[in-house]
């Protein structure tokens, strides 16, 4: 897992101190001298492997790649599961945890709008508002929310091949959120695949 961290001033103070005079290691804290922010060097103090970057560089240059690639058409899934690629493909660890979310924010972005078109398609569009209101979020892990997406779309997604990864992955989103849990790179992939796989069965 890399180099400890040598005991010293605390991350959050070298950040701030970092934030005044330059930038600083996305991990640690620590001042970086002597690098681009277009470098991939570790950080001599913590080893990340984007020591070199700033998490707003990182995400500039994320949102500005997946944007670029989707001149016309783009949905909001298909940006967020472009820039869960980006991600992964910086090949740094520490980024795993962030990519697992946006793809899961992905797939409940799209379940978002399937849901509404839904009830478009029903006539039923002064529902929305009210079933949304009792629903907690859109992520179809949630029984309360795969039951109402297939009443309104009659797609028993749950029998699909990818179920039990999106599920297994659903899950390991929960942990990073709530109990900070690292993820593996397999793991991540393993998600982003789901993703995938989740996001081109709802777009049938």
């Amino acid at each position: 897992m890399g180099n400890s961290i040598p005991q010293g001033d605390p991350p959050g103070k070298n950040a701030r101190a970092a934030g005044k005079s330059g930038p600083a290691c996305t991990f640690c804290g620590q001042r970086i001298t002597g690098e681009s922010l277009e470098s991939s060097n570790p950080c001599e103090y913590c080893s990340s492997l984007s020591g070199g970057y700033l998490h707003p560089v990182i995400l500039r240059e994320a949102i500005a790649g997946s944007a670029s690639g989707y001149v016309e058409g783009a949905t909001y899934p298909q940006i967020l599961l472009s820039i869960t690629r980006f991600l992964l493909d910086k090949d740094d660890d520490k980024l795993c945890g962030i990519a697992t979310i946006l793809a899961h924010m992905a797939c409940e972005v799209a379940i978002e709008r399937s849901l509404s078109d839904s009830f478009a398609r029903k006539g039923i569009q002064s529902l929305e508002e009210s079933v949304a209101d009792v629903l907690n979020g859109y992520n179809l892990a949630n029984d309360k929310v795969r039951n109402l997406y297939t009443s309104l779309t009659g797609d028993e997604i749950q029998a699909q091949p990818f179920w039990g990864n999106f599920i297994r992955s659903a899950k390991r989103r929960d942990n990073v959120i709530r109990r900070g849990f690292i993820v593996s790179r397999a793991d991540a992939e393993e998600s982003f695949k789901a993703a995938n796989d989740f996001l081109a069965h709802v777009a049938r």
